[in-house]
């Protein structure tokens, strides 16, 4: 088994012996299309009202001062790198809500030339293309580039530090260890999910070192591959020293109670979920499995370092969230969608290799592989196309329609309360309403005797069932559900009950 690898290593080091991503003046000029292509569908309605964990962002962090953003770690939902950038964007432009997400968009487009740099270095042209294309009508990746998070950052870094890697691995220089450390800790600095990514790096290049002892670089120069890893923590450390103590103390002290709701199954179903959202057919989900397989198959056989750093990160972001007991929600895995894209087609090509197989040499192998990676892309573009008008249509969560109607619904004499914090904190304090929060079925009754009718608004009720059960069964047996505004975000509906 060792020895395949080594020649699959081999074959690798043949395949390298230029330096890898070199673009030529048509890749440029493809690259140029895509962009524009890409930011086009990124700004477009990039104003659209903002959900809570954008409202969150900018009320504890982007509207401080920007000393006070580096210095304090106010929660688990707090992006310094990001509340920095979107802090200057809403100085510069305003605060408004394409401001604020600026800088998502920022990052979502600068993803796809930098999944072609990746793509280049390490299969065909064709290949690499074809993932990006995928990549900029991504329905899911427009999603995040429009999400006043770090996410899109987040997948930009772990490209980098990617290329990074795979450089220092085919051309042996310094420099790009010193490239691997940066952006690995501008992706710690802009999510701490950055710090598992480089842990899983880490096992790959482990699993090379084991491998390929006498073969590999890392069989010399491992120590200055360590250096480089090293230097990422230490530039990490640094760059969260102004506010260690927040972070220690938050994460010492913070409570499992959400948990609940966001365990393993959840994150599965949810990601099930989002994904036939996105491709628009049960079936598009599990084609795309059978096609992912064959391209992982591929990838481990003819590059399995490259098979490794692509796989090994997403699982190993998973399993020490896990084992740390914190949350999972499927966007912790949204880093790897360049990753996914580039197995997806190899994938593909590999399929259409093997149905030409039974055609008895009427079609050659190589033309099976572009009509497969071409159907695939086709098909990607057809089902972005279809799922991207709901994307438009629809905000993340609408709280300027659920005041609105509350306020032309409700009485003098009537009293309006909402319950849980998605609910309480950006209706109160974005949006500036002197709505009382409940938060037991007691607080709920007082409001009732103390008024003619109680309106109540609430999102997100998965959380209010798990951390507020009696409330919620009062809310679902007693109180008459008069609207459910809909929004993109999943279980993100604003829903506004009245209670006699």
């Amino acid at each position: 088994m060792i020895e395949g690898m080594l020649h699959a290593r081999e074959r690798d080091s043949r395949a390298s012996a230029s330096p890898p991503g070199r673009l030529l003046a048509a890749d440029w000029l493809f690259l140029a299309v895509l962009v524009a292509l890409g930011a086009a569908l990124r700004f477009y309605a990039l104003g659209s009202p903002l959900w809570f964990d954008e409202i969150l962002t900018l009320l504890e962090s982007v509207r401080l001062p920007l000393s006070r953003i580096v210095t304090h770690f106010p929660g688990n939902n707090d992006h310094p790198l990001y509340s920095v950038l979107a802090h200057l964007s809403v100085q510069a432009f305003g605060e408004t809500a394409w401001a604020l997400r600026l800088p998502a968009a920022l990052f979502g487009v600068a993803a796809i030339p930098l999944l072609y740099v990746l793509g280049v270095a390490v299969t065909q042209r064709r290949e690499a293309a074809a993932a990006c294309v995928m990549l900029t009508v991504s329905y899911h990746h427009i999603w995040f580039s429009q999400n006043a998070r770090a996410y899109t950052a987040l997948l930009v870094w772990a490209l980098v530090s990617t290329i990074a890697l795979l450089r220092w691995l085919d051309t042996g220089k310094r420099s790009y260890l010193v490239l691997y450390a940066v952006s690995t800790a501008a992706g710690a600095y802009g999510h701490l999910t950055m710090v598992l990514v480089s842990v899983g790096q880490a096992l790959a290049m482990a699993a090379d070192w084991l491998a390929y002892r006498r073969s590999s670089r890392l069989h010399n120069e491992w120590r200055t591959l360590a250096a480089g890893f090293a230097g990422a923590a230490v530039l990490t450390v640094l760059m969260y020293a102004p506010m260690l103590l927040d972070l220690g103390t938050f994460f010492t002290t913070q409570t499992a109670r959400q948990n609940e709701v966001a365990t393993p199954r959840w994150a599965i179903l949810a990601a099930l979920k989002g994904l036939e959202l996105g491709f628009g057919l049960k079936w598009g989900i599990a084609l795309g499995a059978i096609v992912a397989l064959a391209g992982t198959v591929s990838y481990l056989r003819e590059r399995p370092t490259v098979a490794l750093l692509f796989l090994l990160p997403a699982p190993v972001t998973v399993g020490l969230a896990l084992a740390v007991g914190r949350p999972i929600f499927p966007r912790f895995a949204f880093f790897a969608l360049g990753f996914a894209l580039l197995i997806i087609v190899r994938g593909a090509g590999r399929v259409g290799e093997l149905v030409t197989g039974f055609s008895n040499g009427s079609v050659s192998r190589q033309t099976g592989r572009s009509l497969a990676i071409v159907l695939l892309t086709s098909a990607a573009i057809v089902l972005s196309l279809r799922s991207l008008p709901y994307a438009y249509r629809y905000p993340k969560q609408n709280y300027p329609e659920a005041v609105s109607m509350v306020e032309r619904m409700a009485g003098s004499r009537d009293r309006v309360v909402l319950v849980g914090d998605p609910a309480a904190v950006p209706i109160q304090g974005y949006f500036g309403k002197p709505w009382v929060r409940v938060n037991t079925t007691a607080e709920l009754r007082a409001a009732q005797r103390q008024a003619d009718r109680v309106w109540v608004v609430y999102t997100f009720p998965a959380y209010i069932q798990a951390a507020q059960p009696q409330l919620w069964m009062m809310l679902r047996d007693e109180c008459r559900e008069l609207a459910e505004i809909h929004g993109t975000v999943a279980g993100g509906s604003i829903t506004i009950r009245r209670c006699p």
